[in-house]
């Protein structure tokens, strides 16, 4: 290593006596205090800020271009690939509710993914996912094969603890049971205590689910409605107007 009369080290990037030096306590040797002297210091800070915004550029021009691909990969069905905020035929409400509730027909799963595009959108595909209630009750049902219970527990950590947003379609549409109660005041009461974004549509008010769900009712519905708004949808099947 280069240095000068005042124990300056050449600097790698402009070639000056720049880099200030210091004894190791390890080996008793001279090293250098930094990679580079402060003014290529700042160039290469700079050079890395640009390259992290281009990257972030490059990430949400590629979000935008296969929205649609990336909707799929979250868990959203082809019929509701196409939903979008734009598109959404009802007032947006200024703030992201938690709990959509409303008969069928109504925009409930359409307002719900059209979220889901944001958030894919603004953080990419890891960040969300979306789940008819009935399929993650499935999964976690056939996830009883395995015998350890391993399945099981990843399934309700991965939804419960580790997806930052989730959309969770239709809930009230599955059949009651011992196993639904448990599983789904598990997967909420996670959610919940780890503060994370949770969407929920249902066909049935917060009241109706409190009845629907027997004795967990009360605790399910009082979940759901700590963790944010809840809008309520009016009208007419859409689907029977064309």
């Amino acid at each position: 290593m280069e240095v000068d009369d005042e124990g300056r080290a050449r600097c790698p990037d402009c070639g000056e006596f720049a880099v200030e030096t210091m004894v190791s306590p390890l080996t008793g040797s001279l090293i250098r205090r930094g990679p580079c002297c402060e003014n290529c210091q700042r160039k290469r800070d700079e050079a890395e800020k640009a390259k992290e915004k281009e990257r972030a550029l490059a990430k949400a021009r590629y979000r935008r271009e296969n929205i649609e691909t990336l909707m799929g990969r979250a868990g959203v069905s082809k019929r509701y690939l196409g939903c979008s905020l734009d598109n959404y035929r009802g007032k947006v409400p200024d703030r992201r509710p938690a709990f959509i509730t409303g008969p069928p027909g109504i925009g409930k799963t359409h307002l719900a993914v059209a979220y889901l595009r944001e958030d894919l959108l603004a953080h990419g595909e890891e960040h969300c996912r979306f789940l008819r209630t009935v399929d993650l009750l499935k999964s976690i049902r056939d996830s009883f094969d395995d015998r350890s219970g391993d399945s099981e527990k990843r399934l309700l950590d991965y939804y419960g603890a580790r997806v930052p947003f989730l959309v969770l379609d239709d809930l009230g549409a599955e059949k009651v049971s011992d196993f639904v109660l448990q599983t789904l005041y598990d997967l909420l009461d996670r959610r919940y205590g780890e503060c994370l974004d949770t969407l929920i549509t249902s066909n049935l008010t917060l009241e109706e689910l409190a009845v629907h769900y027997l004795g967990h009712g009360d605790r399910l519905a009082s979940r759901i409605a700590g963790m944010g708004p809840t809008l309520i949808l009016r009208g007419k099947d859409r689907r029977w107007q064309g």
